[in-house]
């Protein structure tokens, strides 16, 4: 989403009169404490940012009924949906006022979701639209990965094989999906018992969503 592309559907929306510019006492009292151009590109950019969440939204919605919440880690989920709906993980750290490099840990699973500072986690819950039944799930469905991954992953260093954080994307996400295939059959009752420590986490993420007025994401 380039900045030409947002201007030209701003300059489209206006001509059309569909983008409206109040001028209300705040618009006033800011013109007038601003030279012109100032002022102009400063309510240009504020609309193209709120037009760019707008898109995003939109896009987020619509690759969200192409990938499942059923038995998938919470950072691949974020990533699957991310992806579909054509959207960097910039962009996405920009909304959560994070850097790039955090998002990435997220997705991978190099950050657990327990281990993410709750109103951080809760942030990205709100940009995706995550419910807590979902949220739940996901969470258990990280630690299980997490956890099942660290064997696998002594074991290809003890054989001389790369680090996690030298591997490509492909086969970082080929190996959470091994290692949750594994754990689920090592542990068939495991994926409709959520652990103790999960609960509690999630527990805070429903207090901290209920304060962001988002009780749409409670049920």
């Amino acid at each position: 989403m380039n900045e030409k592309f947002l201007n030209d559907l701003l300059s489209a929306g206006i001509r059309r009169g569909e983008v409206r510019f109040e001028l209300t006492d705040t618009v006033v009292d800011s013109i007038l404490e601003h030279p012109a151009p100032e002022a102009i590109n400063a309510s240009k950019a504020r609309v193209q940012w709120k037009l760019q969440l707008r898109l995003q939204d939109a896009a987020i919605a619509a690759a969200r009924n192409e990938v499942s919440e059923h038995s998938i880690p919470f950072g691949r989920f974020v990533e699957a949906v991310r992806e579909r709906a054509g959207i960097t993980r910039a962009e996405i750290a920009q909304r959560i006022r994070k850097p790039e490099q955090f998002v990435q840990r997220i997705e991978r699973g190099d950050l657990k979701p327990v281990e993410v500072p709750v109103p951080d986690l809760a942030n990205i819950v709100c940009v995706f639209n995550i419910k807590i039944p979902a949220i739940r799930q996901m969470i258990a469905a990280s630690v299980a990965a997490a956890d099942e991954k660290v064997n696998y992953r002594a074991a290809a260093r003890s054989h001389g094989g790369r680090r996690h954080d030298a591997r490509g994307e492909d086969v970082e996400r080929a190996l959470d999906a091994f290692a949750l295939n594994m754990r689920q059959k090592k542990y068939p009752t495991a994926a409709t018992q959520i652990p103790l420590h999960v609960e509690a986490y999630v527990a805070k993420v429903q207090i901290e969503l209920a304060r962001l007025r988002r009780n749409d994401l409670l049920v």
